[in-house]
């Protein structure tokens, strides 16, 4: 089971939890610097190491050798980012059945080691990752200074090297135009704020990440206690704001989420970014316990499916626009088709 098929805690207003630690190896340049033989040589390095702390749970992706819609797919579930897809440098990814727990090769520092977890889980999620990281540490010699601690290719990196992140589904506070002071808040307080896919990107289906900014100076533990800390304020602010909206435009709130349900149930042709807004409005349904609505892990499943990569490695060919909105609104017609029978 993937982990976007279990169910985490707040998950109403959080999706999923992310806790990344950045390191380096010593004895080799950033990896912008690295040429192909000492590239080659510090993958071997890495996933030899992996393999030996852990045999069986981790199998190697090599980015270079999958096609576009591979690559896509992974993007689009979080795994690499956006900016990976295009790179023509060797990099490569080494993940775990769940894809919960992943380390990737030679993107902007020598290794990302990343965990992720349904709902509000950091405390879950940064156990895991941290495990992993000071088992590599007893295998590599990472590089660490004594003042500065692990050193990055990025210095808001240089410290702890964590950064820990949340992917939130913010409507009430959008809606109410409450989330532009929240974020200048959050801001204030040492956070970035990015889109649905990290930096770069832009909001998408009123969801957004959350992250630290700064690691140096702070512990671990600094970092995921004052994390928490935000977020469970920005979580009872969203709900508030969700109240709010549903007391005071009951009727327009029930038209605007059941007409986006009747879209889904009923589409011949749907875009991409129609789909991810009216599953918005389908999750926002949930949240408000309106009958007849699929689970959280089955929406973000689905979000996780109709993706312009992951479309047509369903598919599996490459298809054309029309071909792909064509296919993408018969998998979430059968799915809620679907749903609608297994709760007769």
């Amino acid at each position: 089971m993937s982990w976007y098929e279990e169910h985490g805690a707040d998950q109403d207003v959080v999706i999923s939890t992310r806790v990344r630690f950045a390191r380096n190896i010593k004895g080799y340049k950033f990896p912008h610097l690295l040429n192909n033989t000492k590239t080659a040589e510090l993958t071997n390095e890495v996933v030899t190491a992996v393999q030996r702390l852990d045999p069986k749970s981790f199998h190697l992706v090599e980015l270079n050798s999958m096609n576009l819609i591979d690559k896509q797919s992974l993007a689009e579930r979080h795994l690499i980012s956006p900016q990976l897809i295009n790179s023509k440098q060797n990099k490569s990814l080494l993940i775990n059945k769940n894809e919960d727990l992943s380390v990737l090769i030679l993107d902007e520092d020598h290794l990302r080691i990343q965990a992720i977890k349904a709902g509000f889980s950091p405390d879950q999620a940064f156990k895991q990752a941290k495990n992993l990281a000071v088992a590599l540490e007893s295998v590599l010699e990472i590089a660490c200074d004594q003042e500065f601690g692990y050193l990055t290719a990025c210095p808001t990196n240089v410290g702890t090297g964590l950064r820990i992140s949340a992917l939130l589904h913010v409507p009430g506070l959008e809606h109410l135009n409450q989330l532009k002071y929240m974020i200048e808040s959050l801001r204030r307080s040492g956070f970035t704020v990015r889109g649905y896919y990290g930096e770069g990107s832009s909001e998408q289906g009123q969801m957004l990440q959350i992250s630290n900014q700064i690691t140096l100076g702070k512990t671990d533990q600094d970092l995921v206690n004052q994390f928490k800390t935000i977020l469970s304020v920005f979580i009872k602010q969203e709900r508030e704001a969700r109240k709010n909206w549903y007391e005071n435009e009951q009727i327009k709130l029930q038209d605007k989420i059941y007409r986006s349900k009747a879209i889904l149930s009923n589409a011949y042709l749907i875009g991409h970014e129609e789909a991810f807004n009216c599953l918005s409005d389908i999750r926002l349904g949930r949240a408000l316990g309106f009958a007849g609505f699929p689970d959280y892990t089955d929406i973000l499943t689905l979000i996780y499916l109709i993706g312009v990569g992951s479309i047509q490695k369903k598919e599996g060919q490459i298809i054309n626009s029309e071909q792909r909105d064509i296919a993408r609104a018969k998998l979430i017609k059968n799915y809620f088709a679907d749903v609608t029978n297994n709760k007769e």
